[in-house]
């Protein structure tokens, strides 16, 4: 083997790897600030792509702007919306589901419309609220039983320190007589 037949493997394969990058097959975006502008126009572009069942591209563009913490909430909360579509256009379920989940997380009370949305979706949101509100109602009553049992702790520990501190005071404990006053002198 020649000193320049040695290196034509990693000369191609560094050759392939720059087209590669040059494409854009590395698998990876590049991370970009998103304005409100820009993400505004995302949208757009999404719902395009999600009515052209380009469900990949939709993602792609939603994804980075609903992950946007400096965006307005409604704006976040409208691009979960349609990230939901887009996972329920690919029958993914799980990952629709966890759209809605962050789009509650934004909007508590949101309302889907059933004029409006799609059916599975209302279905999923009303199941995640209907499981939430469940939840919470089991945590509300975790607290009400840790708080009576707090309580309930705390009167005994309190009778405890009172019986040991305080001699006992029970039934059968005769206190000392006082001693009789003498009597005035005469």
């Amino acid at each position: 083997m020649t000193w320049s037949g040695s290196f034509a493997l990693p000369r191609l394969l560094l050759a392939i790897f720059s087209v590669a990058v040059f494409l854009g097959w590395g698998g990876g975006t590049p991370v970009q600030a998103q304005t409100p502008a820009s993400c505004d126009t995302s949208y757009t572009q999404a719902q395009e792509a999600y009515y052209a069942a380009s469900f990949e591209t939709a993602i792609a563009l939603l994804r980075p702007c609903a992950q946007q913490p400096a965006l307005p909430d409604s704006a976040r909360a409208r691009m979960y919306r349609l990230l939901s579509f887009v996972y329920l256009g690919q029958n993914d379920q799980n990952a629709a589901r966890k759209a809605v989940e962050s789009l509650l997380d934004l909007r508590p009370a949101y309302t889907p419309n059933p004029a409006q949305d799609r059916p599975d979706f209302v279905s999923i949101v009303r199941t995640a609220k209907e499981e939430r509100t469940a939840q919470n109602a089991e945590d509300g009553n975790r607290r009400w039983l840790r708080w009576v049992l707090g309580a309930a702790a705390a009167t005994a520990l309190s009778t405890a320190v009172a019986l040991v501190l305080g001699g006992g005071g029970g039934a059968g404990d005769e206190a000392d007589p006082l001693p009789r006053p003498e009597p005035p002198p005469e």
